[in-house]
């Protein structure tokens, strides 16, 4: 495996591994921890869900979509997408997809979950470094945000 092909974050939570789950597949709470909105109604296998950041700065409003992979309740949720920020010069449609998985575990006292995206060794090469980059710091960020989510009382 590529050194650029893999990116996996943990993070402690303080809470059951349902209502961790919950704060991952419900879109609603979904959105509100991932900076995003979208009119689509619920995550399902199979789906295409359409977000816009809700994030301040310079990719507000930008829209992307997920593809919902597989679902297994209080386990594992897992999507494909097109990473990075979108470059309106590039169409990337004929780009592989990364995979994105989150996984659950208990741990005393509460619930660890853990990103992994992999996928970045088949993207254009042009744009693979600096995807992998934005995305490593991305999901450092999602993680940190997850974390205040709960800390707020969520």
């Amino acid at each position: 495996m590529s050194p650029l092909n893999q990116i996996q974050r943990s993070t402690f939570i303080r809470a059951p591994r349902s209502r961790v789950w919950r704060a991952l597949t419900d879109l609603g709470e979904f959105c509100k921890w991932f900076s995003a909105e979208s009119d689509d109604s619920a995550f399902q296998p199979g789906a295409r869900i359409v977000f816009r950041s809700t994030y301040p700065g310079p990719y507000y409003k930008m829209q992307f979509h997920v593809d919902i992979e597989e679902i297994v309740p209080e386990e594992k949720f897992s999507w494909r997408w097109h990473p990075g920020a979108k470059d309106p010069a590039l169409d990337v449609t004929g780009e592989p997809m990364t995979l994105v998985t989150f996984t659950l575990e208990d741990v005393e006292g509460g619930t660890t979950i853990t990103v992994t995206e992999t996928g970045f060794d088949q993207l254009f090469e042009a744009r693979r470094a600096s995807v992998f980059e934005q995305n490593e710091g991305g999901w450092k960020h999602q993680m940190a945000s997850l974390e205040r989510y709960f800390g707020e009382g969520a």
